[in-house]
């Protein structure tokens, strides 16, 4: 455009062209173009793919209202998988609503990030079976498989997560079982397992701890009467199963653990009985056993709270101004913020770690071993 002339929204008015660039070939406006609005039905011709991977700079323009979208921001939305009906919705901030650079950056700042959708990465916006094959091979989940992921993915809607963790000191907890764990297997025919322990000593401390053993119901929280823990198990068919432990507040350590091992048992050999898994208040994930230290376990509905137990390890830890080694326990505890605070959660970790550090023989009943 010379001097003094009005450009229409959309039109070249000009190129830059750097050191060492060819100038590209620029279209020519039409002789005594009317405004944009006057042009609003004027084709633009694009590709409507929003895989990001196909999307080069020299791809053609959508067909899309010139009035709202200059080229520039046409260009950049394509460049960032910006679909046309997620860029009709950005509210533009230019004249006469048009939506500007800056609207679309701010858009992008705030989108969330996620995987590139299945269509996407196919480029087809209907997908078929032979499509998903071309990807890889294609596993169907089994039914069980079904009602675990449908499982997860409520709880994830349904509460409102927040993940503490601590650190717990069970070096005493480690040196008692190495000394009795084989006298303790002879005596009462199970495990003296790190779930054990912790399944018993959560028992306890739930009682203190009246709504991290609820559920809720509507608007109302419901106080668990009894204390039923639930610990899961993971299968050889990589499924999941969370078998209870009843009544677990009212048994000794030695009952927990018979208990305990009767139903890991009864799990692997698929033997479980509704009421084996009925009923739970609260639930133990030990994730440590396949050697994490730290994980966010997810809620099992329509339960309020669920503890993660991590890998036991040996690390420096300093002890009345001395760095010594000792066998440390991450306690990750993952709770419901619609009706548990952040203030009853650290309460509630604090009890978890004194009642551990308070263990002794004869609380846990095997003195005499």
């Amino acid at each position: 455009k010379h001097e003094g002339e009005i450009a229409a929204a959309g039109e070249v008015i000009g190129v830059i062209e750097a050191v060492g660039d060819v100038a590209p070939k620029v279209e020519q406006p039409v002789a005594n173009a009317p405004h944009a609005r006057g042009r609003e039905n004027e084709p633009l011709l694009v590709s409507r793919s929003v895989g990001g991977s196909n999307v080069s700079p020299d791809s053609a323009l959508p067909e899309i209202d010139r009035d709202r979208f200059s080229p520039y921001v046409l260009r950049l939305a394509m460049l960032n998988d910006v679909s046309l009906h997620e860029l009709e919705s950005i509210a533009g901030t230019g004249r006469q609503g048009r939506v500007t650079k800056t609207d679309l950056l701010q858009h992008l700042a705030r989108r969330p990030i996620g995987p590139v959708s299945v269509a996407a990465q196919v480029g087809k916006p209907e997908v078929s079976q032979g499509d998903l094959e071309s990807l890889g091979n294609l596993v169907p989940m089994t039914s069980l498989r079904r009602t675990i992921a449908d499982h997860m993915v409520q709880s994830i809607h349904t509460s409102a997560h927040v993940t503490m963790v601590h650190a717990v000191d069970v070096t005493h907890i480690v040196e008692l079982r190495n000394r009795i764990k084989e006298d303790f297997a002879r005596k009462y025919n199970a495990k003296m397992t790190y779930s054990a322990v912790m399944l018993f000593v959560t028992s306890r401390v739930l009682k203190d701890f009246p709504k991290i053993n609820a559920s809720i119901y509507g608007t109302n929280i419901i106080l668990r009467k009894d204390v039923n823990i639930g610990c899961a198990v993971a299968l050889s068919d990589e499924s999941l199963v969370v078998p209870v432990v009843q009544h677990a507040d009212k048994k000794s350590f030695p009952q927990v653990a018979q208990d305990l091992s009767r139903l890991i048992a009864l799990s692997r050999s698929k033997s479980l009985a509704r009421t084996d898994v009925e009923g739970g208040t609260f639930t133990i994930s030990n994730f440590g056993s396949f050697g994490s230290l730290i994980g966010t376990p997810i809620i099992n509905q329509p339960q309020v709270a669920i503890l993660g137990m991590g890998a036991v390890f040996k690390a420096p830890v300093v002890v009345e101004g001395k760095i010594v080694i000792r066998d440390q326990l991450y306690l990750s505890f993952s709770f419901d913020h619609r009706i548990i605070d952040g203030e009853q959660g650290g309460r509630f970790l604090n009890a978890i770690e004194k009642a551990t550090a308070a263990l002794t023989e004869e609380s846990l009943s095997v003195e005499k071993l």
